[in-house]
């Protein structure tokens, strides 16, 4: 849980009108304010409103109104703000000075939002947009469209809040050279890192926060208290509390010198968040929380007020008073309803559930849960742009896997379990996949279409983890069932030692030590039963396990042993459409695109995962013969890009879709904080130039449906981030996001020179032998591990998994060989056919000849 800032900045422009003695004092209680000199400003304000009630209406007397309504907000009296926003208003309208109407809207909407009056926030600034662009005053307009975007963000609306955050930058953007445009750049940028903030892209928003803390010159008290607070809610959520103290207490100074109540109230409560949630000091986090809506009542701020109802619930039921904590998730859900914002709504339910569940009252706590998850998932649905929902679920995951192990343990209805399971994983990758189809609406497959979608001989295994629990659902064509398990501390530990001491453990003994993994597999005795394929949707730390060591059913056989596996993302890919060939291809026809080889200087070149960082890059020089190799089995046309032509420009120029194998030799880099920068490694453009990379984000960007097996024969690209409700952030994802049947890739760092001999078997079996992708890959692994022993330990052949499609061929193509004796045997069919014919023809009229001929 997190909270965050996000008020809607604006400034008060002075009348364009002579200066008189009038005008000067207006000025002044202006400067006064932005000084922090409230109560100074305020009575001069006040003066000049007892001066000006008596005359007609004036811009004047707007402008002083609009003073009031800024001093009332920042007191935290937000129902002044309005009467006297209103009030300014009015008078603009009737003296018809547009800007100002605007402006005194603008501040309107603002009070309207700390209230929590989204929809009215949301009306007043739409009218303030249009005003301000009828006075053509753009700096106004910017103003208007970052606050019009924070009353879509809070209640949840957050791809309309993007759109208006977007149009403000267009805007600043086209006015760069005005005077203001750097100050409304920083803003807009910090609103957008906000936004970010709260979907999770917690890396990009860092980013964002520091670029504007740079060039922050121009950023008023207020604003760097804004930034302030949202880098101390950032640094929480990236686990560091006390920096993330640091920063708060950094913007409670800032905002106490502005005199920002809602400022001080936001981060008071933030404090509290990490005293509660990171410090486990509960009673000083009561206290806080306690401060807080006290604070929020006397300022009718009833955002903040349901927020802290909302943490004291959660320290309450860390405190373990169930009962009070009870009561204040009751209350946060009540005015998070009346508020209309999801976020908190979902939050106090999944509060409640746990409370429930913790009682024993399951019903309840399964009701709360589902109603929470409607939440979430309406939320998301609103969310039209892809790249808002990258990240969503980070910390929505909570509700989800509590709703599960719920039905886990309660034997619940696997179709329904299979559901929930589905609904949180690999979220954005369905979201692709069900574009490609070309039916982004329709449902996800059911349990019952995902078995029957199986080839006979296959089990399907969906993994979940959470926690100290691990659950499987599988089924076959005749059978199902589940797996639901409590890992206990030491289990866990000894799990956890396996996979950090990977690969380096998968030597000598190794059987031994993978033994604790075992449990993971169902023990199922009906599962197991004449299974020669394996599809398995793994979740969380279990995709870093090479499943295919384990053993089954206490046996000393391992899974690679008795069956083939391939990995997939979602059990959505069981559906993937694909036309079946009926047609051998043509020799001329592409089928492989490879690149590798690529050109290494000599200086450094630096890596996070795949590569020592600081350590010299050593050539491939097995890399070159591996794809010649692979070019040699095959029968159609091959298009090699080796050395100085292994380039990024032909990777992404070349069409790469015209062939049904991509493969691509080099070094890889896996960056485990921004998976969208891990990157495959290219030759120069020039000689002495620096290498060059395709990033991971860019793969997503090419179209592979053509291909059939893309694969990356480099060190750790099965490797990355894990995003909770997505899924390892990894090659083989984006190549199959951009459409790719099916990908190899590497768990670990893999050797150059068994790598390319690795690849040699595998592809001999998939082209030659014409084998099915999985199989070919476990015979391949089979002939190693049966090999000599510096060959037999899996640290050298475990490392490569398959995944998406593993039961297919590639698509046959015709040698030239094939296609002479083909044309040959036709050729000669033909010609047969037609003396047999002519033989036909000629007996038969000589028959009608003969039956008529006279006799001498």
């Amino acid at each position: 849980m997190f909270a965050i800032i996000l008020l809607g900045l604006f400034q008060v422009k002075t009348p364009a009108f002579p200066q008189n003695d009038l005008d000067q004092r207006m000025q002044a209680a202006a400067m006064l304010f932005e000084q922090g000199k409230t109560t100074e400003s305020k009575k001069t304000f006040e003066a000049l409103l007892a001066e000006l009630r008596n005359r007609p209406p004036s811009s004047q007397l707007g402008f002083v109104l609009n003073g009031l309504s800024k001093i009332a907000a920042s007191d935290g009296d937000y129902k002044g703000a309005v009467q006297f926003a209103k009030q300014s208003a009015n008078t603009y309208h009737q003296v018809r000075d547009d800007g100002g109407e605007s402006h005194s809207l603008n501040n309107q909407g603002i009070a309207e939002m700390q209230m929590g009056q989204y929809q009215a926030a949301q009306q007043s600034l739409k009218s303030a947009l249009l005003l301000s662009q009828r006075a053509q005053d753009a700096e106004n307009e910017v103003q208007v469209l970052n606050n019009l975007g924070s009353a879509y963000y809070f209640p949840g609306s957050y791809s309309e809040a993007m759109h208006r955050y977007d149009d403000a930058m267009i805007l600043v953007e086209q006015q760069g050279s005005a005077k203001w445009s750097d100050y409304w750049r920083q803003i807009t940028s910090f609103n957008q890192a906000t936004l970010f903030q709260r979907l999770g892209r917690y890396e990009q928003a860092l980013q964002i926060y520091r670029q504007v803390n740079q060039s922050a010159k121009d950023l008023t008290a207020g604003d760097r208290g804004h930034l302030y607070a949202n880098l101390g809610a950032l640094y929480r959520r990236l686990g560091d509390p006390y920096k993330a103290l640091e920063a708060y207490r950094e913007a409670q100074r800032l905002y106490s010198d502005q005199h920002d109540a809602a400022g001080e109230l936001t981060v008071l409560k933030n404090i509290g968040i990490v005293y509660a949630l990171d410090m486990d000091d509960l009673p000083q986090a009561q206290k806080i929380f306690g401060s807080a809506i006290v604070f929020a009542q006397n300022a009718h701020n009833r955002r903040e007020e349901m927020q802290a109802h909302l943490y004291l619930g959660e320290t309450l039921f860390r405190a373990g008073n169930s009962p009070q904590a009870k009561g204040e998730f009751a209350r946060s859900y009540s005015l998070a309803s009346d508020l209309g914002t999801s976020e908190e709504q979902w939050k106090s339910l999944y509060g409640l559930g746990r409370i429930a569940e913790q009682g024993g009252d399951l019903v309840a706590a399964e009701q709360d849960y589902r109603q929470a998850i409607v939440i979430i998932e309406k939320t998301r649905s609103q969310l039209h742009l892809a790249a808002l929902r990258s990240d969503f679920f980070a910390d929505k995951r909570d509700a989800y896997d509590a709703l599960i192990a719920l039905l886990f343990e309660s034997k619940h209805n696997l179709a329904e379990i299979f559901s929930f399971l589905e609904k949180s994983r690999a979220r954005n990758f369905q979201d692709r996949f069900q574009g490609q189809r070309g039916d982004s609406s329709a449902d996800p497959a059911t349990f019952e279409q995902s078995c029957t979608a199986l080839r006979p001989e296959t089990a399907l295994l969906e993994y979940w983890t959470s926690d100290d629990h691990v659950g499987v659902l599988w089924c076959t064509l005749k059978a199902s069932g589940m797996m639901f398990r409590t890992v206990s501390t030491q289990q866990m530990r000894q799990i956890s030692d396996v996979l950090q001491g990977m690969p380096d453990n998968l030597g000598g003994d190794w059987r031994a030590r993978f033994h604790p993994l075992d449990t993971l597999l169902p023990q199922d005795s009906a599962l197991f039963q004449e299974l020669h394929h394996l599809v398995i949707v793994p979740d969380g730390w279990v995709s870093y396990v090479p499943l295919e060591l384990l053993s089954p059913d206490n046996s000393d056989s391992t899974l690679i042993e008795r069956c083939d596996i391939s990995y997939l993302p979602t059990a959505a890919l069981l559906h993937r459409p694909r036309s079946p060939q009926r047609f051998p291809r043509l020799p001329w026809s592409t089928e492989l695109v490879a690149f590798g080889d690529p050109t290494i200087q000599t200086q450094q070149i630096t890596g996070t995962v795949g590569e020592v960082e600081g350590q010299n890059m050593q050539p491939l020089p097995f890399s070159g013969q591996e794809i010649l190799n692979i070019a040699g089995f095959t029968r159609g046309r091959s298009k090699l890009f080796l050395r100085q032509n292994d380039l990024k420009k032909s990777f992404l120029a070349t069409n790469v879709n015209r062939a049904s194998l991509l493969h691509v030799s080099t070094h890889a880099f896996t960056d485990a904080n921004s998976p969208e920068n891990s990157r495959l490694l290219f030759s120069s453009e020039s000689p002495q130039g620096d290498p060059d990379y395709v990033f991971l984000r860019e793969l997503y960007d090419l179209d592979l449906s053509n291909v059939r097996l893309a694969t990356i024969s480099a060190c750790d690209t099965e490797r990355g981030k894990i995003v909770r409700g997505e899924g390892v952030q990894a090659f083989s994802r984006a190549l199959l996001s951009a459409g790719a049947d099916s990908s190899l890739t590497t768990l670990w760092r893999v050797d150059d020179e068994l790598t390319s001999e690795f690849m040699r078997q595998f592809y001999y079996l998939l082209i030659h032998e014409h084998m099915p992708k999985a199989e070919a890959l476990r015979l391949t692994k089979l002939k190693f591990m049966h090999a000599n022993a510096k060959l037999a330990a899996p640290q050298l052949w475990a490392a490569f998994v398959l995944n998406g499609d593993g039961a297919t061929s590639l698509p046959f193509v015709l040698s030239w060989t094939e296609l002479v004796l083909l044309s040959v045997g036709f050729f000669g069919a033909v010609t047969a056919a037609v003396i047999l014919i002519s033989l036909w023809r000629r007996r038969r009229i000589n028959r009608e000849h003969g039956s008529c001929a006279v006799v001498s």
